[in-house]
């Protein structure tokens, strides 16, 4: 198993993201898909957040609700920057997956995500993916 390997061999590259003007009713839908749980919120490109389903959780508003009212609630009441979370473990885009899963041992986030050195986001790398890895390496 080589987990000296880029980061780039398990990361999910272009990730599905939210600006941070999106409104939370957008953020609410694209966690009750149920594909992702981990939402990266950018400005200009640049990582500036992330939402999880566990944060939409603690608010008190589970992500599978789907009613207009609670949608129209959400978009007047609560926007992005007050949800996410801003204080991230990130990985450089030249990390290994080594790197990766320490970073993910840190953290409170089952995810990390991947940036180049001027903070664009390239990528997300879940503990899905270095486990995925781990049991492929059989």
């Amino acid at each position: 198993m080589d987990v000296d390997n880029p980061v780039a061999e398990v990361m999910t590259p272009h990730p599905r993201v939210v600006q941070i003007t999106d409104r939370i009713s957008d953020v609410r839908a694209i966690l009750a898909d149920g594909r992702v749980h981990h939402l990266p919120v950018v400005e200009g490109g640049k990582l500036v957040g992330m939402i999880t389903t566990t944060d939409l959780l603690e608010f008190g508003f589970a992500p599978r609700d789907s009613h207009t009212d609670l949608d129209e609630y959400l978009d007047n009441h609560f926007s992005i920057p007050q949800i996410m979370q801003t204080e991230l473990i990130t990985v450089p885009s030249d990390s290994t997956i080594r790197d990766a899963a320490r970073a993910l041992t840190t953290g409170r986030l089952h995810a990390v995500p991947v940036v180049k050195s001027d903070g664009e986001l390239v990528g997300i790398v879940t503990s899905t993916d270095i486990v995925s890895f781990v049991v492929s390496q059989d």
